[in-house]
């Protein structure tokens, strides 16, 4: 091992109410994850019980974070790595996109079920911050997303750490976790007494962590298929006989369709469950990410 990799650095920037002390164990999971690196957990004023404020907050830290890497001699930049989980992950995208606008590069992030916007536009910007390719875990069956996220949110779009982007960022990777994520990693405490709680559990960090490691670790665990999601949306069975619905494209047994009465168009699944839904340049967007995925 080079001396240069010896001296690579990390930060682990943590989600909501969780960015005052580390929880145990999780340091080691992220020297888990990059064992040739010095990993520092990164503590921001986050604990606010209260959701809006801890967003706020979050975006305020991002140019607090982005002003300390923009100071730092280029070669530490050069072995630095972000890793964000939930607002840590929105965080993360901030930073990047702030230290882009300024033509400034760190080596990689790594963004783990982030709590931000889907259509954000600092998401197209951060790819310009770093060396490596970012990547974003995503979890489409993470329910701290799809639905508290949703609920609280108050954003308008669907939580990037489930969703993606609907059309791809430079320079940024999109990994869909497993649908069983959350089988291949032990927790402590009350989540992890059952698999039950687990599955309810699983926007927890050590989840995405360990999936992280497997991914650099060149194991490559399949995912299931991502569908961006123009609003949020549950999923269920499409029933109706194809009698107000066209069929505008299909790959796979997936299909694209448009209602047409209202013309609002639909995503569903080979097993006709409806996956998403919204307007047509949106769903067509979607679309194409679902057949790249099939390939």
């Amino acid at each position: 091992m080079s001396k240069c990799e010896k001296t690579l650095k990390v930060w682990f920037i943590p989600g909501w109410l969780r960015t005052a002390e580390p929880h145990e164990g999780i340091l080691e999971c992220v020297s888990n994850v990059f064992p040739e690196a010095n990993a520092a957990f990164k503590r921001w004023d986050g604990d606010n019980v209260v959701w809006p404020l801890a967003v706020d907050s979050a975006d305020k830290e991002a140019w607090r974070f982005a002003f300390e890497i923009a100071v730092m001699p280029p070669e530490d930049r050069a072995r630095l790595t972000l890793v964000g989980h939930s607002l840590g992950g929105r965080i993360t995208a901030h930073v990047l996109a702030r230290l882009a606008e300024h033509g400034l590069k760190i080596r990689q992030a790594i963004l783990i079920g982030a709590a931000i916007p889907s259509d954000d536009p600092d998401l197209a910007k951060m790819g310009l911050a770093t060396e490596l390719p970012i990547i974003a875990v995503c979890n489409p069956n993470d329910y701290v997303l799809r639905y508290v996220y949703a609920t609280l949110g108050g954003e308008g779009a669907v939580a990037f750490g489930a969703n993606g982007t609907p059309t791809p960022s430079t320079n940024v990777v999109e990994w869909v976790t497993p649908a069983n994520i959350t089988r291949e990693t032990n927790i402590d405490g009350i989540w992890g007494k059952s698999q039950a709680l687990k599955d309810i559990a699983n926007h927890h960090e050590k989840f995405y962590l360990d999936y992280v490691r497997r991914i650099l670790a060149g194991e490559e665990p399949s995912g299931d298929v991502m569908v961006p999601q123009d609003f949020p949306s549950v999923e269920g069975h499409v029933m109706d006989s194809m009698v107000w619905w066209d069929v505008l494209d299909s790959a796979g047994g997936w299909k694209l369709e448009r209602n047409k009465a209202i013309g609002h168009c639909r995503i569903v699944d080979p097993n006709r469950l409806r996956k998403a839904w919204g307007g047509e340049s949106e769903m067509r967007a979607a679309f194409e990410k679902v057949k790249n995925q099939l390939r």
